[in-house]
């Protein structure tokens, strides 16, 4: 498998947003309409470049409901987890506050993206060094900021993290999972389903040395912002990747699709 390039630029264009793929300032503009329709909840974590690195939290949060965290956007070229979210969100109502408490980081990397570039413009990895695992990395930037926000975090994520990415060397979907359990359950299969409704699912055997079955990496941590928060106290967790190898529209529904379906899991 070729090695992925931080510095390659990517670029699509979406007929659903009819804008390129890295546009930030359209993204930002159509999320502040979007947060705003919903009345979701604005916590600024910091600002890279004068870009903020932003949570969006239901309006009130209620004890009895399940609380979770959906997130996208820690590598710049996999750009559509954060037009993703934006779909999804398009197709919310209020209705969404009677089954979860729901927190929302749409862009972790917002130079990366910007660019259209894997890392951020300080050549880091925003995905890496939130846990202590031998791979020796440390944290960027913006995992500085929001391991800075743990609790925070940490009490958003209590019932269960969604993680968007995406893998540019790929023309197949597949899944890391984590469930306390010692095979994939209900709540990842879920998640695999949503996926293979718009791709195949990958025949690798192998991805990045970590073994797939049936299309799931399955409780492996790295020192990834997912396997940091299961490791920290979620329930359950995962990080879906769509292929950038196939349509950029069809990515951005697929994305759309696994949000609704980890929403629907996490109140069932």
């Amino acid at each position: 498998m070729n090695s992925r390039t931080p510095y390659q630029t990517f670029r699509w264009h979406s007929e659903i947003f009819d804008c390129y793929s890295n546009d930030i300032e359209q993204f930002e503009r159509q999320l502040l309409q979007e947060t705003a329709r919903l009345q979701l909840k604005p916590r600024v974590i910091g600002h890279i470049d004068g870009w903020p690195l932003q949570l969006w939290q239901s309006p009130a949060a209620n004890a009895g409901l399940p609380s979770v965290l959906i997130s996208s956007g820690f590598h710049g070229e996999e750009a559509a987890g954060p037009w993703g979210m934006l779909h999804f969100m398009s197709e919310l109502t209020d209705t969404i506050f009677t089954q979860v408490n729901l927190t929302l980081l749409p862009l972790a990397n917002p130079t990366g993206f910007s660019k259209g570039h894997r890392f951020n413009r300080f050549g880091e990895n925003p995905n890496r060094g939130y846990l202590s695992v031998g791979d020796g990395a440390t944290p960027s930037l913006e995992g500085k900021l929001l391991l800075a926000h743990a609790q925070l975090l940490l009490a958003a994520s209590r019932d269960g993290i969604l993680t968007c990415h995406e893998d540019i060397l790929s023309q197949q979907t597949y899944l890391y999972a984590f469930e306390p359990s010692k095979q994939p359950g209900a709540f990842s299969q879920g998640l695999l389903a949503a996926l293979t409704q718009y791709f195949p699912v990958t025949e690798a055997a192998v991805i990045d040395d970590c073994p797939v079955e049936n299309g799931i990496i399955f409780n492996h941590f790295d020192s990834s912002f997912e396997a940091w928060l299961v490791r920290s106290g979620a329930k359950a967790g995962a990080c879906s990747e769509t292929p950038a190898k196939a349509n950029f529209d069809r990515r951005i529904l697929a994305n759309s699709a696994v949000m609704q379906q980890f929403i629907a899991g996490s109140h069932n």
